[in-house]
């Protein structure tokens, strides 16, 4: 019966079963791995993970291939899955990389915007604000699920800013870089006064944003991503 049973075809309900959970399994991973939750080479092994998430190997492999292919997971022969490790050379790879790409982007993004794109914007950094002071939620000992939130809303900002820049290329390759950008500030926060002046540097953009002044919201994401790059960079020159 069991062979048999192998045999039938999978039905479209639960094919798709098991493609939501694979995306369900990929998410969670994912958001675990940027948020910290799982430090730098950590293994991530699949009885671990079972028991973690309540999910099946099947979905969690098609997951963790997923994670490998951007870079958030390591696959080794003959050793499964880790996470990959922190260096700084990486790090100012991935800050130049987004200062090259993410400020022109903006800058188009904002002259190319429409109504709906402002509204959306406005929404996107009303929610950030309405969190409170960054330096209370973003650091290690946050409540996770506050941590968890301010990542998403400041996630959605920055991903507001560009999204009608015009290049569906550029927001991907800049949302891979932010993944890894994310990764790295998580473990290497900035100082409390630095996670100030960055919050001043979101009202700055969207203020800039809101009167169309690409150029000028260009120049302080540049000095955004400049400063808190050179924070990271510090941070991790004490603990790697």
């Amino acid at each position: 019966m069991a062979q048999d049973e192998a045999k039938i075809p999978k039905t479209g309900m639960e094919a798709g079963g098991a493609l939501l959970a694979s995306d369900h399994a990929y998410a969670v991973i994912r958001r675990d791995i940027l948020l910290g939750i799982f430090a730098p080479g950590t293994n991530l092994r699949f009885a671990d993970l079972r028991k973690r998430y309540d999910i099946g190997a099947s979905p969690l492999r098609e997951a963790l291939f997923r994670l490998s292919s951007e870079h958030l997971v390591l696959q080794e022969s003959n050793r499964g899955f880790r996470v990959p490790q922190l260096s700084r050379s990486e790090w100012f790879d991935v800050v130049a990389m987004r200062r090259r790409l993410e400020p022109p982007a903006a800058e188009a993004s904002i002259l190319n915007g429409s109504e709906t794109w402002e509204e959306e914007l406005l929404l996107a950094h009303r929610r950030l604000k309405r969190l409170g002071p960054p330096s209370q939620l973003v650091r290690p000992l946050a409540p996770a699920g506050k941590a968890a939130q301010w990542e998403d809303y400041h996630r959605a900002f920055h991903a507001r800013l560009i999204n009608a820049c015009g290049s569906p290329w550029t927001v991907r390759f800049i949302s891979l870089l932010s993944d890894q950008f994310d990764r790295y500030r998580r473990f290497a926060m900035p100082a409390a006064q630095v996670q100030e002046v960055l919050a001043a540097q979101h009202d700055a953009m969207l203020e800039a944003a809101m009167a169309r002044e690409g150029w000028k919201a260009r120049e302080i994401l540049d000095a955004h991503v400049q400063l808190t790059g050179e924070a990271v960079g510090e941070a991790l020159e004490r603990i790697l």
